[in-house]
């Protein structure tokens, strides 16, 4: 079995048996809140009463909206209660073309997936002018200052949280904003957090402790590219590929 299914097989065994986050797991928390808070305020914007918006790789997170959520997954257990949900990968939608207005693809999702066949098959369904949310853990983190791992474009890394081995591909952020390019998302917001709590981590802080530095943020703001652990990309289509 090569890296990818190993990947691949890995997240479907992890998400068919979730378990809820433990209270003492702070950073996925955190995490949690500034992603939804971040999307929350996107659908607010893009969104409107006839918009057609995808959630790729839901896990069951609804987000108020105007317009129709569908709901994709691997599994069927956390999206099965929505009236309009689909269990798939994010790297072959069983959507038409041109069909889809908005998609939200955060929860490091992607970082599960293969990168290039998944922003074909996002780039594929929006419609002309749709957006894509697009959350990943980035190669460019503080996590790996100091390190030959820092900003390499992609490799695989592992994780154990929640009683759970996880295995990430890490992608280098310029390599993501390039490969959207290549399938006609042109790239018009970026937002970058876990900058803060990220190098308070990286100097021997536990996770738990660190996680509350994220309302920090600001104030690295301008070195966030080279410590930032996440990246949530807005991006428009601007053309078919």
């Amino acid at each position: 079995m090569d890296i990818k299914e190993t990947i691949s097989k890995q997240a479907f065994e992890n998400y068919s048996n979730k378990e809820p986050w433990p209270n003492s797991d702070e950073w996925h928390r955190f995490t949690y809140k500034s992603i939804y808070k971040y999307v929350e305020k996107q659908l607010e914007k893009y969104s409107t009463s006839t918009s057609v918006i995808l959630n790729a790789g839901s896990g069951g997170t609804d987000y108020p909206h105007k317009g129709k959520m569908i709901h994709l997954d691997i599994v069927d257990t956390y999206i099965k209660e929505f009236p309009n949900h689909i269990i798939a990968s994010i790297d072959q939608i069983p959507l038409e073309n041109d069909s889809i207005d908005i998609i939200i693809c955060v929860g490091s999702v992607i970082n599960y997936a293969d990168y290039q066949k998944s922003l074909k098959e996002f780039s594929r369904i929006l419609k002309p002018s749709g957006i894509l949310i697009l959350e990943f853990e980035r190669s460019n983190s503080g996590e790996f200052l100091f390190n030959k791992k820092h900003h390499q474009q992609i490799f695989p890394q592992t994780y154990h949280y929640n009683n759970q081995t996880h295995i990430l591909w890490m992608y280098n952020e310029h390599n993501i904003i390039d490969a959207q390019r290549l399938y006609g998302l042109t790239t018009i917001h970026k937002h970058r957090f876990h900058t803060m709590s990220t190098l308070i981590n990286r100097i021997g802080v536990s996770e738990s402790k660190a996680a509350k530095y994220i309302k920090f943020d600001y104030i690295l703001k301008p070195f966030s590219y080279g410590l930032s652990h996440n990246c949530i990309l807005i991006s428009k289509k601007i053309s078919d590929i």
